[in-house]
């Protein structure tokens, strides 16, 4: 039976890095074409899912950030009219967000954007390959989730 080669140490993180780069550096560039910062499309996206708007508190929590992340990112959002807060109906302490109509159509070219760059990253690939390396890329973060320490989240400011 052939022996399997070894992996250089280092070489599968240190392509994961670049192809991640890759990855985020294309989103990137579609996304500020459509005046929106990396990183606010899962913001987007997260608020799209509520139909009755979505607390900060919440929105930190299913972005995996931190709530002062989320303040600046809906301070932002906001100016630009992509987004409003609206006070709950039941607790005056607490405001929700929802995406106004200039948010809503961003959502749509945020998809369709999410989509291209996934189609780029896979192009030449057949569907099974695509579907082993989301599998495989799922089984690395998992890895890293089991025993990551709870600074570590890997947030990002905007």
């Amino acid at each position: 039976m052939g022996e399997r080669k070894k992996i250089k140490g280092g070489a599968v993180g240190a392509q994961l890095t670049l192809t991640a780069r890759a990855v985020r550096n294309a989103l990137s560039h579609e996304l500020a074409a459509r005046g929106l910062y990396p990183g606010q499309d899962a913001v987007l996206l997260a608020i799209a899912e509520e139909d009755d708007g979505i607390s900060l508190r919440d929105l930190a929590e299913r972005l995996a950030v931190r709530p002062p992340t989320v303040t600046k990112t809906m301070t932002r959002l906001s100016a630009q009219g992509i987004v409003e807060r609206r006070p709950s109906g039941t607790d005056a302490r607490q405001s929700f967000v929802h995406l106004t109509d200039k948010g809503q159509s961003l959502v749509a070219e945020v998809r369709l954007v999410r989509g291209g760059v996934e189609k780029r990253a896979l192009k030449g690939m057949k569907t099974k390959d695509a579907r082993r390396l989301r599998k495989l890329l799922r089984r690395i973060e998992k890895n890293f989730a089991d025993d990551a320490p709870a600074a570590a989240s890997g947030e990002t400011e905007d």
